[in-house]
């Protein structure tokens, strides 16, 4: 349904509040075309990478201390795309920085938006094979260990609840991993 028209909207007094250098919310008053008035909030977050690594059987998986959550959460490497920065270069550097892998070979798998209703964020799917192991550096501020899961253990670890990530998850499904 993603070809429909989209409906007249009047957009008015539009703030923008920055956090940081690369998260801003649009707070603005939008007018649906014959409804009310209303306000609506849009978190502007750039577009992020995300890598699904296979080396063999087995899925090359990190867990990351995140901050929001105060845990360690299961996920796929991913990180911000930079500006001008082609999503697919992004994809590997993230693989290489947060778990030590070179990718041998990389394809695009798919696009996602894990949160439309309050994001403008894109995520870009990428499905790396030809894995070659080398030494991980993460970013200042990111707690990372790597590790490596059976492709047949995935969809146990979703079910029970190990893998919580929404955007690993989909990413996942993309790649036919679950």
């Amino acid at each position: 349904m993603t070809d429909m028209p989209a409906p007249t909207i009047n957009t008015s007094d539009v703030r923008t509040t920055s956090f940081g250098d690369w998260i801003s919310v649009d707070s603005r008053t939008v007018q649906l075309a014959g409804r009310q008035s209303m306000e609506t909030h849009v978190v502007r977050f750039p577009a992020i990478a995300l890598i699904v690594a296979l080396d063999g059987d087995d899925l090359v998986l990190i867990r990351q201390f995140r901050f929001p959550p105060q845990s360690w959460v299961i996920e796929a490497p991913a990180g911000r795309v930079e500006p001008r920065e082609d999503p697919a270069r992004t994809a590997v550097r993230e693989l290489r920085e947060e778990t030590g892998f070179q990718a041998g070979q990389v394809e695009l798998a798919g696009t996602l938006r894990i949160s439309p209703h309050l994001s403008d964020e894109t995520t870009y799917v990428y499905a790396a094979t030809g894995l070659v192991p080398g030494p991980a550096h993460p970013d200042k501020g990111e707690f990372i260990q790597r590790f490596m899961v059976p492709r047949g253990d995935v969809r146990a670890m979703v079910r029970e609840g190990r893998i919580v990530d929404a955007k690993t998850i989909a990413a996942l499904a993309v790649c036919d991993v679950i």
